[in-house]
């Protein structure tokens, strides 16, 4: 998959099957929509290109939008689905402004050489949001693209989108989530020295920090966690120890079941499998010890019957 930043970085002189938005956490919704995209290009031996929008339009306009996948996991994802070109545009104010005509005519048709269109059923785009499926097919004629519109998809008598993924995963509602994305939420990061209390209550942590991804609600999970592309089995604990004196900063924490290996400023992907519990205070760290020996005895039950 080749990757492009910029409109004004592409130079396509062949046509093209598209698809068009911001696709944050790729759920299953994305997926087939994605999916639409590259079976069309190659029944039509031409090449598929995925755009999307860098900021989020939200954080644009000065909201907080906790992501749930960042350039590089989006990349991940696009590339195993089969796309040939990422296009990655900015998202600013001339480009919020367009005519939508405009944008048809000038980026889709001129700029991507696209003869199929492919969109979700929600996707807007030009001044005001005012351009949308019906218009992309009024003008499809015109400027000789075909155009198609994918359905919401509905899981547990809920629609399947970013927002409702996002406010699954700080409710605690994993299994839903999960479900919706089609795989298990995952986030990329960076082990780093932690302060050894771990190690003192003889459960050594991997201190995982992580950056523009959203992190889910606090507490414990069983989780996996790849590292140098080797999946390892592991318990996670995400949020501020609070039986822990003076510490009150946002941490990480996973235990790797049955491994030893120094993996300080390794890059690694952890995998949100199941959440067991509530992060909790003790009232001391006897209690904080064996509960963790619970912990770590549940997400192994969990893990061992995974399919």
């Amino acid at each position: 998959m080749i990757i492009i930043k910029g409109i004004e970085n592409i130079d396509i002189d062949f046509e093209t099957s598209i698809t068009l938005g911001n696709f944050d956490g790729v759920h299953i919704g994305h997926t087939r929509i994605i999916e639409k995209t590259v079976n069309i290009a190659r029944g039509y031996g031409i090449k598929s290109v995925v755009v999307t929008f860098d900021p989020h339009p939200m954080a644009f306009f000065g909201q907080r939008v906790d992501l749930l996948t960042n350039l590089e996991k989006k990349n991940q994802i696009l590339e195993t689905m089969g796309v040939d070109f990422h296009l990655v545009m900015s998202f600013n104010r001339e480009l919020m402004m367009m005519d939508p005509e405009v944008f048809i005519r000038e980026i889709i048709v001129k700029r991507l050489k696209a003869k199929y269109v492919v969109v979700g059923y929600d996707y807007k785009f030009g001044s005001r949001r005012k351009g949308d499926f019906e218009l992309l097919k009024i003008f499809s004629s015109r400027y000789g693209y075909e155009a198609y519109r994918y359905d919401k998809v509905v899981v547990d008598n809920m629609t399947v989108s970013s927002s409702n993924i996002r406010n699954l995963l700080k409710e605690g509602n994993l299994s839903l989530a999960n479900k919706m994305l089609g795989r298990y939420y995952s986030v990329l990061g960076q082990v780093v020295k932690g302060d050894g209390i771990g190690r003192l209550l003889s459960y050594p942590t991997a201190n995982i920090v992580v950056a523009d991804f959203l992190i889910p609600k606090y507490g414990v999970y069983a989780t996996l966690i790849d590292i140098d592309g080797k999946i390892y089995p592991c318990v996670t604990n995400v949020g501020v120890r609070p039986t822990i004196p003076g510490k009150n900063e946002l941490r990480i924490e996973s235990f790797i079941f049955d491994f030893n290996d120094d993996i300080y400023n390794k890059n690694v992907e952890l995998f949100f499998v199941q959440f067991i519990r509530d992060e909790m205070k003790f009232e001391n760290f006897d209690d904080l010890k064996n509960r963790i020996a619970i912990d770590c005895e549940v997400a192994k039950n969990i893990l061992d019957n995974l399919k």
